[in-house]
């Protein structure tokens, strides 16, 4: 049995587009040395695993990095760790290092080589600080996919 054509629009005259566009960005780069500080006395938690998928392997993993507030042992200030989180998360630097601990994180997993590496970053503020959760999938070269495997 098969289905009528779903109708389609009509053909409209396509008008002028706006002359000129504005477009605001906010950069933050926070100072490399305390950001380093944190990341480096961060409290990092790391899951997932590789799966086969058709002809290959691919990871799925997700990695939580804690930036600690002060009440419990850490640098940033306690009241203002929704403003915190907020400038944390333009910070590419930050974002950068959060990211390269989540890839450091899915080669232990594998126990070898990723390929390309896609990832989302959220930072968020939390009772105990900073999260920067990164999620990431990356297809398993094939050397380390067999190993993985044993």
């Amino acid at each position: 049995m098969t289905r009528p054509p779903l109708p389609r629009p009509g053909l409209v005259k396509a008008g002028p587009g706006p002359l000129v566009r504005r477009r605001n960005l906010e950069l933050v780069a926070a100072e490399d040395g305390p950001v380093r500080a944190m990341v480096e006395a961060a409290d990092i938690v790391s899951e997932g695993m590789p799966l086969a998928e058709g002809d290959g392997v691919v990871y799925y993993g997700s990695t939580s990095v804690l930036l600690l507030a002060r009440s419990r042992g850490g640098t940033l200030p306690d009241p203002d760790l929704a403003q915190m989180a907020a400038l944390l998360a333009c910070d590419p630097h930050l974002r950068l290092r959060a990211l390269r601990i989540a890839r450091r994180e899915a080669c232990t997993r594998v126990q070898g080589e990723l390929g390309p590496l896609r990832a989302e970053i959220d930072v968020r503020a939390s009772t105990a600080g900073v999260v920067v959760l990164v999620d990431v999938v990356a297809v398993v070269h094939a050397s380390a996919a067999s190993g993985a495997s044993r």
